[in-house]
């Protein structure tokens, strides 16, 4: 089988090596047509080349006729690790290993960084410095404020999308290209930001003698925007708990649950009144929430249902509410700790204190900006649905979903039913990239078919799967392999939840759980993020955990050492 899809890019000679590190997170599966126009491939690309020209390269550097960070490859999206190794490479206090470990996790696979001609620029020196400066120094960071409110402006004036004209539906989803480009490049800067400032806390825990300290102190910071969600399902869960009738409806199965609610009458009332409230704020988030082709919350409302009928089972000692603020008190020990042990130094004691209040505001920013970008991406979803149904009510497209194999640059001519059969025979190649495995990395030329084909790894008979830790504390559970957060039947309150990947849509699923293992992932992932909020253990760039390990067996996750142990004959 030939590896390729119609809109591949080339390998950048100058910056060779690509990973699935950390993007996979957010674009697990191939990215569509018309996400890669609309998204990192097109407006995204906008948005870095705005930041990172302002940070760690000179666009002259970058080869004609590539990205600054994203291409794709075989249909999958690839981050450029030479570009992101720069910021470790071009400051004074930070190296491209840090790099790799923070926004990567412990791949040790990862090739050696090879300098390049302007590392040593003083003026680009000082250009990264300068703002790493600043963002150790930062208190509040106003500009993610300034987007929440113009994307929160643009979702409210969301025109009627029924009557508006296949033009105006058009120019709907094309008005979020450059609101993408602005919000987006804010999240780059926030991201390298979450990663330097937590960087310095996690180099001096190590430096005292004291790994893991850091993982405590970054637990309940509060206002992590992507924990919301399971706030609300969590009030939800126990007003299904506490009803006779609503257990009952849940009971019952989740297909077709929301009719069934709806037709209960004043038992759920107060119920559906909470779940509309939930979609309102955040129905825009879901499985694979980058990917306009994605179901959201808002329009697949019984995504919520089911993550509902796992909490439900939870007693109250699951509150994310509770664990949040027991998290939030062992992180205030731990800062305590590390406060006495750099009482005497006073330039050591400055840093922690400064490092301390920029990552507060960082890593919530973090999430915020992903929040605000998804707010953007469902807004272009929502005119693309509308467009597609169009084309496909008179057969200018054979199915509405035809639409997302079509480029941003080629929806005009969709409107004549000109390119019908061409997406129908894209949607089917596309189709087929789900069954292949993108390799975690490669340099230089992408690698061939054989590397790409993937194969049902068999259980582990090593009793330890090595990760990072990301969330502090042990657990002790049964283990539940997951791999589709619309699909956790059999999830049970205590359970390992352990997973290939995780987005926000996987959040409500961390409720019920003691611990999570993630296959992917570095220190600033979203698992780890989450985790920390609700004060439960959490290893991530375990390699191959969910393939490795045997779904029901009882296992040990370590979040401090990164471990997770098969127990048991």
């Amino acid at each position: 089988m030939a590896i390729g899809w119609f809109m591949d890019d080339e390998p950048s000679p100058s910056f060779p090596i690509y990973t699935r590190g950390n993007v996979g997170e957010v674009f697990p599966d191939p990215v569509s047509p018309l996400t890669a126009d609309h998204t990192w491939h097109g407006a995204g690309d906008v948005g870095m080349r705005e930041f990172l020209s302002r940070f760690t390269i000179d666009l002259d550097e970058i080869d004609d006729g590539h990205k600054v960070m994203f291409e794709i490859f075989g249909g999958y999206m690839f981050l450029n690790l030479s570009i992101a190794r720069l910021m470790g490479a071009r400051s004074s206090g930070m190296t491209p290993e840090l790099v790799d470990m923070g926004f990567f996790g412990s791949q040790s696979s990862l090739p050696a960084y090879v300098p390049r001609p302007k590392d040593d620029d003083p003026a680009i020196v000082a250009r990264v410095d300068g703002l790493m400066f600043s963002w150790m120094t930062a208190t509040e960071w106003p500009a993610i404020d300034e987007h929440v409110v113009e994307v929160d402006a643009l979702v409210a004036a969301r025109p009627d999308l029924g009557t508006a004209s296949e033009a105006e539906l058009v120019a709907r989803m094309r008005e979020m290209m450059p609101v993408f480009a602005r919000v987006f490049a804010t999240h780059g800067e926030v991201s390298a930001a979450a990663s330097v400032t937590m960087g310095a806390i996690t180099a001096m825990a190590l430096g005292l003698g004291k790994p893991g300290l850091d993982l405590r102190i970054a637990g309940g910071l509060g206002g992590v925007v992507s924990a919301a969600p399971s706030f609300a399902m969590w009030d939800l869960s126990r007003q299904v708990a506490s009803s006779d009738e609503l257990t009952a409806a849940f009971d019952a199965g989740t297909d077709g649950l929301h009719s069934r609610l709806e037709d209960l009458g004043e038992p759920a009332v107060d119920f559906l009144a909470g779940l509309d409230a939930l979609l309102a704020e955040h129905g825009s988030r879901g499985p694979n929430e980058w990917e306009l082709r994605s179901p959201a919350w808002g329009t697949h409302p019984d995504l919520v249902l089911t993550l509902v009928d796992r909490m439900r089972l939870s007693d109250d000692s699951h509150d994310p509410r509770a664990r949040h603020e027991a998290a939030r008190a062992q992180a205030d020990e731990a800062l305590a700790v590390l406060r006495g042990m750099v009482a005497g130094d006073e330039a050591q004691a400055g840093t922690l204190e400064i490092a301390n209040t920029a990552s507060s505001v960082f890593i919530p920013a973090r999430e915020l900006a992903k929040a605000t970008i998804v707010k953007v991406i469902h807004e272009a979803r929502l005119a693309a649905l509308e467009f597609g149904r169009r084309l496909a009510a008179d057969g200018r497209l054979a199915e509405a979903g035809n639409v997302f194999m079509l480029r941003d640059a080629e929806l005009e001519s969709a409107m004549g039913g000109e390119l019908a059969d061409e997406a129908t025979d894209r949607e089917a190649t596309y189709l087929s990239l789900f069954d292949l495995e993108p390799p975690y990395w490669f340099a230089g030329e992408v690698p061939g078919a054989d590397a790409w084909q993937g194969s049902e790894a068999p259980a582990s008979t090593r009793k330890i799967v090595q990760g990072m830790g990301g969330s502090a504390g042990t657990a002790t559970g049964r283990a539940r392999i997951i791999t589709d957060p619309s699909d956790p039947a059999g999830l049970e309150p205590g359970d390992i939840l352990v997973a290939p990947i995780t987005d926000p849509s996987w959040t409500p699923l961390f409720v019920p759980a003691a611990g999570v293992v993630v296959d992917v992932g570095g220190t600033m992932s979203h698992a780890v993020i989450v985790s920390r909020e609700l004060g439960i253990p959490c290893v991530v760039s375990a390699t191959g955990a969910s393939t490795r390990i045997p779904d029901g067996a009882q296992v040990r996750v370590n979040g401090d050492t990164g471990t997770v142990t098969i127990l048991g004959d």
